[in-house]
Parts: C-alpha cells; sequence; structure tokens
C-alpha cells in the first residue's frame, strides 16, 4: 500500500472547529496529518521535499497575553529559532493568513512587521480565507461550524420554526467588533442579545455605560457561554449583528457559525460585508444612520434556505477543492 504523503499542521489541536474541519479535508486528499512539533524529529531533514507544513496563526504568537521580562525574551528567541530552522525540514510551507495583525497589537509594531517579512521568505504559499487586496494570497473556503451531515441532522430536527430571538450580537467582545458603534444608535424600543465575554474591562465599562445611560433593551451577561448554550441561541436568531471596523478581519468567524445556523446576518458596511452581501441574500448592510427604520423593513431568508446556500458554497466538497488546488499547484 502506497505511503500517504506526511503534513504538519499548525496548531494540531485547537477549540476553534476550522482545525478540526481542515484536518477532515486533508485527511480526505491522502495525507497523514501530525502535528507541528514532529517536523523538527531529525528524519525529516532527509524527506523535506516530501513534508507539507501548514500554520494558522503562527504570526501570533510572540504576542500572547501574560508573558512580560525574561519569559517573554526566552519564547521570542525559541519562536524566531523555530521559524528560521522550518526550511531544513520541509520545503513546501503554508501560511494561513486569519487577522491582518492580532488584535491585542498595535498598527504600527515593528516586531509585527518583521515576523510578516521573516514568514514571507519561509513560505511556499500564502493562503486566505477571502479574496483581499491587501494581501497576495491563495484563496480557500472557510469550513462551516459543523461537517454537512452533522449540519443537515440539526436542522432536521430543529425544523424552521418560529426564531425566539431577533436580534443576536455573540462571539468574544473586543474594540475592533465596535459593540459601542452598534449600542451608540441601537434603537430604544428594540430589544437586543449579546452572549459574550469582555477581557477589557475598560471597555466593558464603556458598553454598560452606553447602555444604562441610553435606557436600552439589552441583554447582556459579561461571562463566558458554553458551546451547546450559543449554538441554542444562535440556531434560535433570526438576525446576527456583526458590527466590525472595515479592514479589522480578512475572515471571520462569527460570520460562518450564524451562516451554518441558518441565521440572517446584519453588518454595518465593510469591504468584507459588501463581499458577502453580493454572494447570499441573507446578508445585508445596515448605516447607523436611521437604524430604527432599517430594523423595521428587513427580509427575513427562512433558516432552511441560508443553510442550503450555505452547504452548496463552504460545504465539505467546496473545502476539500480549495485546498486540492492549493496543495496541488
Amino acid at each position: 500500500m502506497t505511503e500517504r504523503r506526511k503534513l504538519f499542521l499548525y496548531p494540531f489541536v485547537h477549540s476553534n472547529g476550522f482545525v478540526d474541519r481542515i484536518k477532515g479535508a486533508f485527511s480526505e486528499l491522502g495525507y497523514d496529518i501530525r502535528p507541528f512539533k514532529h517536523l523538527f524529529r531529525p528524519a525529516n531533514l532527509f524527506s523535506r521535499k516530501e513534508n507539507w507544513l501548514v500554520l494558522n496563526w503562527y504570526e501570533d504568537q510572540p504576542f500572547r497575553k501574560g508573558m512580560n521580562g525574561p519569559k517573554r525574551w526566552a519564547f521570542l528567541l525559541a519562536f524566531f529559532l523555530t521559524v528560521c530552522s522550518i526550511p531544513l525540514f520541509s520545503s513546501k510551507v503554508i501560511w494561513v493568513r486569519h487577522n491582518y495583525k492580532p488584535h491585542n497589537v498595535s498598527t504600527h509594531s515593528t516586531l509585527y512587521t518583521f515576523i510578516l517579512k521573516l514568514l514571507t521568505l519561509i513560505a511556499d504559499r500564502v493562503v486566505t480565507l477571502e479574496m483581499t487586496d491587501r494581501i497576495e494570497s491563495s484563496v480557500v473556503k472557510h469550513p462551516l461550524y459543523f461537517n454537512d451531515r452533522d449540519l443537515f441532522q440539526f436542522f432536521e430536527a430543529i425544523g424552521d420554526s418560529q426564531k425566539g430571538i431577533d436580534f443576536l450580537y455573540f462571539g468574544s467582545i473586543k474594540p475592533y467588533k465596535r459593540l459601542d458603534k452598534l449600542l451608540e444608535v441601537w434603537p430604544l424600543n428594540q430589544t437586543l442579545q449579546v452572549m459574550g465575554f469582555c477581557s477589557d474591562k475598560e471597555y466593558a465599562a464603556r458598553l454598560y455605560s452606553i447602555i444604562d445611560q441610553r435606557g436600552l433593551q439589552v441583554d447582556w451577561n459579561n461571562e463566558f457561554v458554553k458551546e451547546e448554550t450559543l449554538e441554542d441561541a444562535v440556531s434560535d436568531t433570526r438576525f446576527v449583528i456583526m458590527a466590525h471596523d472595515d479592514n479589522a478581519m480578512i475572515s471571520s468567524g462569527t460570520f460562518y457559525m450564524a451562516m451554518s445556523l441558518g441565521a440572517n446576518v446584519l453588518c454595518f458596511d465593510s469591504a468584507f460585508a459588501r463581499m458577502k452581501a453580493r454572494e447570499f441574500p441573507f446578508v445585508k448592510i445596515i448605516e447607523p444612520d436611521n437604524l430604527e427604520t432599517q430594523l423595521a423593513n428587513l427580509e427575513y431568508v427562512d433558516s432552511s434556505v441560508v443553510v442550503n446556500q450555505a452547504v452548496d458554497r463552504y460545504g465539505e466538497e467546496a473545502i476539500r477543492e480549495s485546498w486540492r488546488v492549493v496543495l496541488t499547484t
């Protein structure tokens, strides 16, 4: 039997379902998937031409929170030594850019700029999950929240019943996602469900201040939400709202989870929002001005239609084929 080709992956295990979905695609394409750290075994020095490496979020590593002083310098040294040694073990390196920058890094970080240049030098190919004119890259498709079979089984169980939540904002709450911008214009007579944790105490205080001062009907407990609880909420929602800054991200896990669970998506104007609104009728761009009127006149697309369109564009076959192109050309 022919030995399966080796593909080393970083990270190999992650709470983000993205990693499991692409591992499935790589396996179906005939790759033996192994953890990144296994790449540096001595035997791989002699098989470097056959070794594939796929890196996700790797440029973010030097900016982990909680590292200071000697510990941070030791980590940076180890990081740069690792990056520089990668070409010795693999001649085929694919670097997946998920964001324009780590979300806790200043725009003009000299260190981050240097890391980007270094990874560009060692990468055989740079990949993004959406088309962007800011990065020269190949494009692969972002996987859905569930695999196709589980997705259809999930919706067979819940059906296209009446939704209990009209408007939901969810996910890790950070300034670039601009919940403050949304709250500043949210209609006083409209309820909004917010689910997610904000670790930035100053920003959280600002959000609560806006809610209190404007007397908004906003339900938010600043706490982590269990995955099952969030799944139930999103699947019971008509419209998920994204207020992200323009050019804040290349792609959005919030969008793909919302779409996977049958919700329509409302976005403030951005390059990402315009692209998705052209692609799907259940994605609509809303403007901060006169938001109350816009919300009252929304056309809702049934969740069954949303899910079928999602699987058609971003199902397992589409993900697999987009990666096949990257790995074979």
